[in-house]
């Protein structure tokens, strides 16, 4: 899309159809379908597969790019990190082979070793959408909410991320994950399920530097309601970040403390200024919808993502001469969309029961 010969025209009109089509499939004459599939788990399962076929044919050769210093670079980032702690290696981060210092944590990239591990990496996208269905099943989706947890698969973007290692979209399952295990956390059942939370925080808020003040407002989302879970997250987010510290600050210019710098020397004070501001403003938007209902913790989180976001990626775009080319940045709302598309799964389904 970004290097069709109008961009910006081609752009609108895949939002333009995407609206339509996802309007389509809530209110229109495509929910019968999406209700049908969403009742049968083989028709569900065999979707994924399909999805996990498209990537392992297309990953390796998408990735193989790298040959002629071509392609993204995002997933050596992860892999790279990845294998050094299976190896026993302080996460050092070694520059990519297009010269980039990678930005995921130690805590994402434990996560992702067993992919890393197996040559399987191209997988994390076809599992992270199998989690996504089975988070949205178990939180009272419905069968229609089940089918809906599919429809980003018919976005280009998300093809593209796929299809090239990106991280993003399973970085926002994570998220919306956790969410849904933070409210259903029960402090008298068995350490089992703290122990899952916590972990799962450790990779969320590893996965970039900057996501340690997400998993620490979604200790604030449950405050009011699960004081237990309150505490777990912002634990759990405290040690994960008191131990990243830990381990980077010898070699600080080869660790994601490098974003601070790099972001600041992109976008100038203004811009940090901006992105600190909407981050802010997010956070107490979000915090404002939420109840004691999962569905406004989805709603809330997707807020808080997306807008600071939103104001990065659209800086990068800015400080690229508004040449949508070369806009590197345009996937970095992805990471918002599983928690848009839970929100509004759960939320069809809860209006239809009333």
């Amino acid at each position: 899309m970004r290097y069709a010969a109008a961009p910006l025209a081609v752009l609108l009109l895949v939002f333009a159809a995407s609206f339509l089509f996802y309007a389509a499939c809530l209110h229109g004459p495509l929910v019968p379908w999406i209700r049908r599939i969403g009742s049968h788990a083989a028709a569900l399962v065999v979707l994924v597969c399909v999805t996990a076929a498209i990537n392992l044919a297309v990953y390796p050769r998408v990735d193989a790019l790298k040959n002629l210093g071509r392609g993204s670079d995002e997933d050596d980032a992860v892999i790279s990190l990845a294998e050094r702690l299976i190896r026993g290696q302080r996460p050092l981060y070694v520059p990519t082979y297009l010269g980039n210092t990678p930005s995921p944590g130690p805590g994402w990239a434990l996560l992702v070793a067993p992919l890393a591990a197996t040559r399987t990496y191209a997988l994390l996208t076809p599992l992270a959408v199998a989690v996504l269905i089975w988070t949205i099943g178990r939180s009272g989706g419905g069968e229609g909410g089940r089918a809906l947890a599919l429809l980003p698969l018919t976005g280009i973007g998300f093809w593209e991320l796929s299809v090239t290692g990106s991280d993003l979209f399973a970085i926002g399952v994570l998220f919306t994950t956790l969410t849904a295990l933070a409210w259903s956390h029960d402090p008298r059942h068995p350490a089992a399920g703290a122990i899952v939370v916590a972990a799962l925080v450790g990779a969320a808020a590893s996965a970039r530097a900057p996501f340690a003040w997400v998993t620490a407002n979604l200790s604030l989302f449950t405050w009011r309601a699960r004081r237990a879970s309150a505490w777990l997250v912002a634990g759990a987010t405290a040690a994960t970040a008191a131990a990243e510290v830990w381990l980077w600050w010898p070699d600080r210019d080869r660790t994601p403390f490098h974003l601070l710098p790099k972001f600041a020397g992109l976008f100038g004070t203004t811009g940090v200024v901006i992105a600190i501001g909407a981050a802010v403003v997010s956070a107490g938007l979000a915090f404002a919808r939420v109840n004691d209902s999962l569905e406004t913790g989805w709603l809330a989180l997707w807020i808080l993502l997306t807008g600071p976001l939103a104001v990065v990626s659209i800086g990068v775009l800015s400080a690229a001469g508004w040449q949508i080319a070369a806009w590197q940045a345009a996937g970095y709302i992805v990471v918002s969309v599983p928690a848009l598309v839970a929100y509004v799964a759960v939320y069809t389904a809860h209006r239809e029961m009333t």
